[in-house]
C-alpha cells in the first residue's frame, strides 16, 4: 500500500493493523476520516475488522462529520455478516441523519430500500417505500433507478399489488438497459452491472 493509500487496505493482518494504527496515532489531523475510510474501505471484504474500526471511531472521534461514512461501514459488515435487522437498523440512522443534514446524502436511500426487498423484510417495507418516496429526486445514475424501482417491484409484487409491482419492474429493466451514464467523460460510470443479474431475473418474472 502506497503512503497516501496507508488507510485504504484492502487486506488485514496483524502487520497492516500494527502499521495502520501507528501512521493513525502520527496524524496530526483527520484520524476520524482516516479511521472511517478505512472502515469503508474492508467493510465487505473483512466485516469483523471493519466493525472493530467503527468502534473505535465511535470512542475515540472529536467530530460528528464521518458518521455517516463510519455508520455506512458497519451498516455494509453487518450485512456481509447476515445480521440482517442489525444492518436495517443502522441503515435507517444513517437516512435520519441525512434529512437533518441533506449535504451528506449518500446512496443509502437506494441500498437501504433494494436491500429490505432482496431480503423480505416485511416488517421494513413502509419504511423501505417511505424512503424511496422521500428521496424521488436523488437518483442520478442508472443503477440508482435500477436499484429503487427494483425494490419498489419486489415490495408491491410481495404485497398483491401486481400493476405497480409490473410498472416498477418495468422501469427497473429500462434503466438495466442503458449503456452509457450522462456524464460525457465517465460513461460508465453508475450503469447496472451483473452483479445485479439474479434481480433482472426475478423482475422478468414480475412482468411476465
Amino acid at each position: 500500500m502506497s503512503d497516501e493509500n496507508w488507510y485504504r487496505n484492502k487486506d488485514w493482518n496483524p502487520s497492516i493493523e500494527d502499521e495502520f494504527l501507528e501512521r493513525l496515532a502520527r496524524a496530526r489531523s483527520q484520524r476520524d476520516q482516516y479511521l472511517a475510510i478505512q472502515a469503508l474501505t474492508i467493510a465487505e471484504l473483512q466485516p469483523e475488522v471493519a466493525l472493530q474500526l467503527v468502534d473505535r471511531y465511535l470512542s475515540t472521534k472529536t467530530t460528528t462529520f464521518d458518521d455517516i461514512r463510519a455508520l455506512s461501514a458497519r451498516a455494509y459488515a453487518l450485512r456481509k455478516l447476515g445480521r440482517l435487522f442489525e444492518a436495517a437498523q443502522v441503515m435507517k440512522e444513517i437516512l435520519a441523519i441525512e434529512r437533518h443534514k441533506p449535504g451528506n446524502k449518500t446512496r443509502m436511500f437506494a441500498d437501504f430500500p433494494y436491500f429490505v426487498a432482496s431480503n423480505r423484510m416485511r416488517d421494513e417495507y413502509a419504511a423501505a417505500i417511505g424512503a424511496l418516496d422521500e428521496r424521488v429526486n436523488d437518483m442520478m445514475f442508472p443503477v440508482d433507478t435500477f436499484l429503487c424501482h427494483a425494490a419498489r417491484a419486489m415490495i408491491f409484487s410481495e404485497l398483491g399489488k401486481q400493476e405497480d409491482a409490473v410498472r416498477s419492474a418495468s422501469v427497473a429493466l429500462d434503466s438495466a438497459k442503458i449503456k452509457k451514464s450522462r456524464f460525457r467523460f465517465h460513461q460508465n460510470l453508475g450503469l447496472v452491472g451483473r452483479e445485479h443479474t439474479e434481480t433482472v431475473a426475478s423482475l422478468l418474472k414480475i412482468i411476465a
